[in-house]
């Protein structure tokens, strides 16, 4: 019989660590008690069916496993996990296609039911499913006697179609027995392409992610068995016709000429390919940079500060950042080679007003591109802002004992939003690198904990976490750590045995509330929640920050647009949220850098940087009586404060003010409100 991944996964835990409790199962799959139990009876089932002995539960909440079943299992471990596999519906899918556009010989059902361990009527309907993939690249799954199952259509959408499942494949667990099966097809080619990869990093001074290198390498040699075959590309689009004369293509007809490729459209499908793909260095920071992309990196810079109102002290940094992803993405877009490895929900369910203003600072990228940014593009954007916020926000707060660094092997966004995550999660962490394992196999820096995404052979303490860890499993990660790192064990009580003692006594009517009402009385999980919960700063909305006595409206002019700004600050000054120092470089950034303020006709936005004396986040606001003039390049009558000594705290205020003078013609609103309270209301209205 073949084990679905949770069970196989459970019972790798259990040889890896045979002391492990049933209580640390639960916790460590989400499982509940009776799910563990079912969960241990279809382990006990295979073990059965390859006559082995059982494993047992004790009443202690321990488990007794017979040697000879840790002693097999952990020396088969990697031949056995394929044996015992069974691929999810998706999974298959992804398999059915790479098999169709990998192999030269006749596919049948047999062949398919026998290579994924279902049914032939499994296969039938995993092919109606996966034919709606395969349309939407323009291609067809045919089926004649003589072929047996095989793609239809152009070969270059063959080609995207083959990279796009080419990476989900390499994401399922028994991956690399999968491209073992095509050692026929590796040998031939592997370590040519290898060889040619290291020469385009020296060339091209760039070092690609751990993860793209991977994928690139095992897909060109998929694409030069296709060429051997005689699948060649006889068209290519006209977006890529600039490629031909482009310095990349110089370098790469002097490279690729090693592996025997010599097609123009050949050599230009590849230079793409290189283009668009995610690199995790730059040997030479200006080296070949493109002017046309870098401008638009800086303009984009520049309308984040304005609509965010954040000051970025190291602003030329983060240019040079983004420009590193924005150059293969440019290219991603252009020659729709789609990013599968998206956080797009990720990010908008957790940062969506800081999703928002990125989306609105990016226009400059949408106006170079002639198109609209993808979604999971754009959420790599609000990762990169997000990740350089947090470091500029917190890094003069740091008191920090232990040093960590975090590894991750997939791209530099993916890696940025895993180190933003454990940054909120781990104040108590001093995190200072991000690398790829490759660079921390080199790494000699000072470091005391690693965060990994993969198992690493180090002596100092690793914790492998999911880049794409959810809210619900953040505080069971965070005891976790905290306890291993304090020299305890935060499930010291087992709750599992407290219960074993309890049903000794007496029945218990409600297993299920009796244990979740022991682990919120001994751990306090409601406080361990809000040690968590309080990481992450509050977002307080327009409502929270304008109440009455920071809004005022006036009926005479003041005498100087200084005296505006200062009497618009003065509830601000009088309830402690800014220091005087904070009005003062508010008016002489106005008055020296003269920046552009104005986020309505007539309404501007007075603010310093999170240094600048700001102790909270507050805002406020003046109306005038008419419009006067300010510093000589600007004219309003509604003047807004806004203070923050978080870099993210105001940003759901900010959203909806932006929203209520963009789409409730905001600024007319303020202008036509009879008093304050009217005004306020109108505000809770439109939040």
């Amino acid at each position: 019989m073949a084990m679905d991944k949770r069970v196989v996964a459970v019972l790798d835990a259990i040889v890896n660590d045979p002391g492990i409790t049933g209580t640390k199962l639960e916790a460590q799959f989400c499982l509940t008690r009776k799910q563990l139990s079912y969960t241990l009876k279809k382990v006990n089932d295979y073990l059965e069916s390859n006559h082995f002995d059982r494993i047992n539960r004790l009443k202690t909440g321990k488990l007794n496993i017979p040697r000879h079943v840790i002693e097999h299992f952990r020396q088969n471990q990697t031949s056995e996990t394929e044996h015992r596999y069974l691929y999810s519906e998706e999974e298959r899918g992804q398999m059915i296609i790479f098999m169709l556009l990998t192999r030269n010989e006749r596919l049948s059902l047999l062949h398919l039911s026998s290579s994924l361990g279902v049914s032939q009527n499994t296969i039938i309907n995993d092919l109606k499913k996966v034919r709606t993939e395969v349309i939407e690249h323009g291609l067809e799954i045919s089926y004649d006697r003589g072929n047996g199952y095989h793609i239809l259509g152009e070969e270059l959408e063959k080609r995207y179609l083959l990279l796009h499942c080419l990476r989900r494949v390499l994401e399922i667990p028994v991956a690399k027995n999968i491209i073992a099966h095509y050692n026929n097809v590796m040998s031939d080619y592997l370590e040519k392409v290898g060889n040619v990869f290291s020469e385009i990093e020296k060339r091209f001074k760039i070092q690609f992610t751990d993860r793209q290198l991977q994928e690139l390498i095992y897909f060109i040699c998929f694409v030069l068995h296709r060429i051997d075959s005689e699948k060649i590309l006889v068209n290519i689009p006209s977006s890529y016709t600039d490629i031909i004369g482009s310095r990349e293509f110089t370098l790469m007809q002097s490279v690729i000429s090693k592996i025997n490729i010599n097609s123009e459209n050949e050599l230009v499908f590849l230079t793409a390919l290189i283009q668009s793909s995610n690199i995790q260095s730059v040997a030479d920071k200006y080296f070949h940079l493109d002017t046309l992309l870098l401008e638009s990196v800086v303009a984009v810079v520049d309308n984040f500060e304005k609509i965010s109102c954040v000051t970025i002290k190291e602003k030329n940094e983060l240019i040079e950042k983004i420009y590193q992803h924005w150059k293969p993405a440019y290219y991603r877009i252009r020659y729709h080679l789609a990013n599968t490895s998206s956080v797009y929900d990720l990010v908008v369910k957790e940062f969506s007003h800081l999703h928002e203003m990125v989306r609105r600072a990016a226009v400059p990228f949408e106006t170079v591109l002639h198109c609209e940014i993808p979604d999971e593009e754009m959420a790599f954007l609000t990762v990169l802002f997000g990740g350089w916020l947090t470091r500029e926000g917190v890094i003069h707060q740091i008191k920090l004992q232990k040093t960590a660094v975090v590894v991750c092997e997939n791209s530099a966004t993916i890696s940025t939003y895993l180190f933003l995550t454990l940054q909120v999660l781990f104040p108590e962490l001093h995190f200072t690198e991000v690398m790829s394992r490759r660079e921390f196999e080199r790494y000699t820096g000072h470091y005391d904990v690693v965060f990994s995404t993969t198992h690493l052979n180090t002596s100092k303490m690793v914790f492998v976490v999911n880049p794409s860890i959810s809210s619900i499993h953040k505080s069971a990660f965070r005891n976790h750590v905290i306890g291993a790192l304090q020299g305890v064990d935060p499930n010291i009580i087992q709750i599992e045995q407290l219960l074993l003692i309890f049903e000794r006594f007496g029945n218990i009517t409600d297993h299920k509330g009796l244990q979740h009402a022991l682990a919120n009385y001994i751990y306090d999980e409601s406080s361990a929640a809000n040690v968590v919960g309080n990481i992450e700063p509050p977002t307080p909305s327009l409502t929270d920050l304008l109440h009455r006595e920071h809004v005022q409206f006036i009926t005479s002019l003041p005498g100087s647009w200084q005296q505006a700004i200062t009497q618009a600050s003065a509830s601000l000054l009088k309830s402690g949220v800014i220091e005087p120092r904070y009005l003062q470089i508010m008016l002489d950034k106005i008055a020296d850098e003269q920046p552009y303020i104005m986020l309505a006709e007539g309404v501007i936005i007075a603010h310093a940087g999170v240094d600048d004396g700001a102790l909270e986040t507050g805002m406020a606001l003046l109306r005038l009586p008419s419009k006067i003039d300010f510093a000589g390049y600007m004219q309003a009558d509604i003047i807004i404060v806004l203070a923050t000594n978080n870099p993210q705290k105001h940003l759901k205020a900010l959203a909806q003010l932006n929203e209520f003078l963009e789409f409730y013609d905001g600024g007319n609103v303020i202008r036509r409100a009879p008093d304050e309270y009217v005004l306020i209301k109108d505000f809770a209205r439109h939040s």
